[in-house]
């Protein structure tokens, strides 16, 4: 079950928190400050009422509006309804987090959204009436989100009401010149001198709006604008999602629904296509993602010869994208879609990479995490790369680092690596991984040791200085062991050398260091013979959904 309730722009944004167990988001449906309707209050109270019944154990999180602090709106029935909302989640639950908000900047398909009945209205060239004596506090919906995490993660904000807002507040006037400049397009409206303003104090988020870096300069309304509306001077941006896929019949088609829903709700800002790449499935998976082909267009199908392997999916995904930015993820939700708003949220900020962090994962034993991290902090040691620790391939890449991923040839790939090798500006978004939606997992102990091998060996050659420096280590030591030796045999010349134990371990000793800096030497031989040979990195047997110029059927190291 969802536990996030309402529906619109809010609810949209705080989709990542729909099946976690600890707080249930009441987004509302309430969002019109014009609405007079007393069913339509009705409606929520109950919904209010029913959620707090049903679950009295989570922290119950509402969202209200700073109507409710504007002496002139008071007895408005919007705003008595707020109030009163608010007054019945403080004596029914437990624990609770009440957020009241100024105006929401994102899209909207409701004109209670000023900034969204600005833009409609000149950009279609309609007249309107301007308020000029009102000024209004705005903030971006990635924000709210932002902040409201941060509010839930500081235990000392539980039980509170808070005002998230700007600290800015821009006249109704400025705010149509700014849409202007923006659309290229003059409004046409009638100056009438009303309107009110109204100071909200923002004291107690102060410090989590500086340590999440919001700035709410004179171009802070600018920049959402170009962020939520560009699509109203070009064409929306394209969205890749590249899924590698092998056996997963039972979970693709769950997958397929929660990652659409949020594509879709990411229209018209973003249009996408979603790159299923079938490894050489041996089960029904192939027939599946056909079938969603058929059904929807932008589901894109590449189907490999052979199985090559999940580093070689991404690659192809990758080389068939034709999107401004991708997201990598698996098909097993284990990393779950609806975190694909909080890293767009990110790219929107500038970062050409945005990579998830799994500080918890579901599902994973305490032994497969602890040398998992074992690994990780390894790999980050010896490696001149700097590769984040506690990451996976759920990632979204500009597409910049797409094209630079495209020009590395290498047959022994990595892509957590690869991708921070390329550089870029590069940010983490710490997500819980959740366990596996159905089925088991194709990954066997073969392939997880092969994968560790292969990130070790291919973003460092340090593991080649081990047999250099055990060389060295040793011959020291036995140098030291001779000398003693001697000096005793010349001091002493009954002396005798005792231990035929001591002596078959040392030359087992020894013997294992040969034999361990032989297969070092070994692997990397063998990734230089792989590069040379020079075969395809894939072969792809057929395609689904793919225009004839972008197909590409093998793809050369």
């Amino acid at each position: 079950m969802s536990m996030v309730f309402g529906e619109g722009m809010i609810a949209n944004r705080f989709r990542d928190y729909s099946l976690q167990t600890k707080y249930l988001i009441f987004a509302g449906n309430v969002n019109d400050s014009s609405i007079k309707d007393e069913t339509i209050f009705q409606k929520e109270e109950h919904a209010i009422s029913s959620a707090l019944k049903n679950h009295p154990e989570k922290t119950f999180v509402y969202f209200s509006s700073c109507s409710t602090l504007d002496a002139d709106t008071l007895h408005s029935e919007y705003t008595k309804h707020k109030i009163r909302m608010e007054s019945k989640i403080r004596e029914t639950a437990k624990s609770f987090l009440i957020v009241r908000l100024p105006q929401v900047l994102g899209l909207s398909d409701a004109d209670s959204s000023l900034i969204n009945y600005y833009v409609s209205a000149i950009s279609e060239k309609r007249h309107f009436e301007l308020w000029s004596n009102a000024r209004k506090n705005f903030i971006d919906i990635d924000d709210v989100h932002d902040i409201v995490g941060e509010l839930l993660k500081r235990n000392t904000y539980n039980n509170k009401i808070v005002n998230i807002a700007s600290s800015r507040q821009t006249s109704t006037l400025e705010v149509v010149h700014i849409i202007e400049d923006f659309l290229g397009v003059s409004a046409s409206f009638t100056e009438l001198p009303k309107g009110t303003t109204f100071e909200i104090d923002i004291s107690e988020i102060k410090s989590i709006i500086i340590d999440l870096k919001i700035n709410f300069d004179r171009d802070y309304i600018k920049k959402s604008l170009t962020k939520y509306y560009s699509h109203l001077k070009g064409a929306p941006k394209l969205l890749s999602v590249i899924v590698p896929t092998y056996n997963e019949e039972h979970g693709i088609e769950e997958f397929y629904r929660r990652t659409k829903s949020v594509l879709v709700s990411l229209a018209p800002r973003f249009s996408h296509e979603i790159i299923f790449v079938n490894d050489f499935s041996t089960d029904n998976t192939l027939e599946k993602i056909r079938g969603l082909a058929k059904f929807d267009s932008s589901v894109k199908v590449i189907n490999f010869s052979k199985n090559f392997g999940n580093q070689i999916g991404i690659t192809a995904g990758i080389d068939f994208s034709r999107g401004d930015i991708a997201v990598i993820i698996d098909d097993d939700l284990q990393d779950p879609p609806e975190i694909i708003l909080n890293l767009i949220s990110k790219w929107d900020k500038g970062y050409k990479v945005v990579y998830g962090v799994r500080p918890k994962r579901q599902g994973v034993g305490f032994l497969f995490k602890l040398i998992a991290k074992m690994y990780y902090r390894t790999i980050s040691s010896l490696s001149d790369t700097k590769i984040p620790n506690d990451t996976g391939d759920f990632r979204l890449i500009d597409r910049v680092v797409i094209e630079a991923l495209k020009q590395m040839k290498e047959e022994s790939r990595y892509y957590r690596g690869m991708v921070a090798w390329v550089g870029f500006s590069q940010i983490g978004v710490e997500y819980e991984r959740d366990k596996r939606y159905a089925g088991v997992s194709t990954f066997s102990l073969k392939k997880y040791i092969n994968f560790a091998l292969n990130g070790l060996t291919s973003f460092t050659e340090k593991p080649l200085y081990f047999s250099s420096l055990a060389g060295v280590f040793v011959t020291f030591i036995s140098f030291l062991l001779a000398v003693t030796l001697i000096i005793k045999k010349i001091a002493d010349p009954s002396f005798s050398i005792r231990g035929w134990t001591s002596l078959t371990v040392i030359i087992l000793f020894f013997g294992g260091i040969q034999l361990l800096s032989i297969g070092i030497l070994g692997i990397y031989i063998s990734k230089v013979y792989r590069e040379i040979k020079g075969r395809p990195l894939y072969i792809v047997e057929s395609t689904e959904n793919i225009d004839s110029g972008e197909q590409t059927l093998t793809r050369y190291n």
